[in-house]
């Protein structure tokens, strides 16, 4: 902990170093209180090379403002945003679990598909998350949804107790600001996840995150990359062609109202998607209710199945991120000008140890 202060804030001790991202640290820490009281949180902190570059600062301070105003059981929640020195701090709740990128590796590298309800509700709750910050409204009352623009398996955070929680809003942005650190004709997120129209240079939206949604269910589902192109110039004309590969012939066990809801959630435009995250959310409980034991068998089997998926990464891939409070880092993986196809990027890339195949 070289250079670094024991406390943050006065009450925030940091325990261990967990993560490093291209713009930011992440620590594991303990809050203390009053009479013995403590608490494990994660802190984020941007790194010294950028503590003095506005853009950086003004999408930390933008994810907290942010954070602050998502209070959903399925969305990481923000604890405390903290100025001292010459950087910022932000303090996030502690999530003891795995990402659903390293979810679904485990079962990868246990020789098996995961099971269809279990990829379900894990997204079904993300997507409860999602459907939190795009109804949102400013504090006069008038909507003003938040569009995360990041949604990716790295992004779902899958705790010990079967919760599913959707991070890093590092991106995100509402409606009530006019706030933006991307310059005009250009994007930034992950290029695999991307909707069709913002390769085309539309704005991102609900639909788009809901396109980026069924992409991560399609990929768990199929153990495949939906766009899989040699180049990035390739995956870019593949998602801008707006041909999705059958998930039945990818994986004939899935049932077909499940790999319908998942379709929907990929046509090619907004207005054949699912009218909210929300909607989607619901369809996707109805085929666990009636095709996948129901809802609370399947929480309780996604909670079991969270301890041997960090056992089994443990084990047998421990270069594999296991402690999901790593993925608070903001991910910006490139910068793309969508009417040259230019990729300008990795610029902000945080690039984990397993991560190389998924940017």
């Amino acid at each position: 902990m070289a250079n670094q202060p024991t406390l943050v804030g006065s009450r925030y001790e940091l325990v261990e170093r967990v993560a490093e991202g291209g713009m930011a640290i992440v620590w594991k820490a303990r809050m203390r209180g009053a009479a013995g009281f403590s608490r494990l949180v994660a802190i984020k902190e941007i790194k010294i090379e950028y503590r003095t570059v506005r853009q950086y600062i003004q999408m930390f301070i933008e994810e907290a403002r942010i954070g602050t105003e998502l209070m959903h059981p399925n969305i990481v929640q923000v604890v405390d945003f903290v100025a001292e020195g010459d950087t910022h701090y932000l303090v996030l709740e502690w999530v003891d679990g795995v990402d659903f990128h390293g979810f679904v590796r485990a079962f990868s590298l246990l020789g098996q598909p995961i099971p269809w309800s279990l990829a379900a509700v894990a997204c079904m709750g993300a997507l409860q998350g999602l459907a939190a910050a795009h109804e949102r409204r400013a504090p006069n009352g008038v909507a003003s949804p938040v569009i995360h623009r990041d949604v990716s398996p790295h992004n779902i955070l899958l705790s010990a107790s079967g919760i599913a929680k959707l991070s890093d809003f590092g991106l995100a942005r509402a409606r009530d600001r006019a706030f933006t650190v991307t310059a005009p004709g250009m994007v930034k997120g992950k290029l695999g996840y991307f909707a069709p129209e913002i390769t085309l240079g539309s704005t991102a939206s609900v639909a788009s995150d809901q396109f980026s949604m069924g992409c991560v269910l399609w990929e768990a589902l199929a153990c495949a990359r939906l766009f899989d192109g040699e180049s990035e110039i390739e995956v870019f004309q593949q998602i801008r062609s707006g041909q999705i590969k059958s998930l039945r012939d990818q994986r004939p066990d899935v049932p077909e109202r499940v790999a319908q809801a998942v379709h929907r959630a990929l046509m090619p435009t907004p207005e054949q998607r699912f009218p909210s995250a929300r909607a989607f959310a619901a369809e996707l409980g109805e085929c666990i209710r009636e095709l996948g034991g129901g809802l609370y068998d399947a929480t309780e089997r996604l909670a079991t199945a969270v301890s041997v998926a960090r056992q089994t990464l443990a084990e047998l891939d421990p270069q594999t991120r296991i402690s999901a409070s790593q993925m608070n880092v903001a991910t910006v993986s490139l910068q793309i000008d969508v009417n040259s196809a230019h990729f300008g990027g990795p610029t902000l890339a945080m690039k984990s140890q397993d991560q190389g195949d998924s940017d």
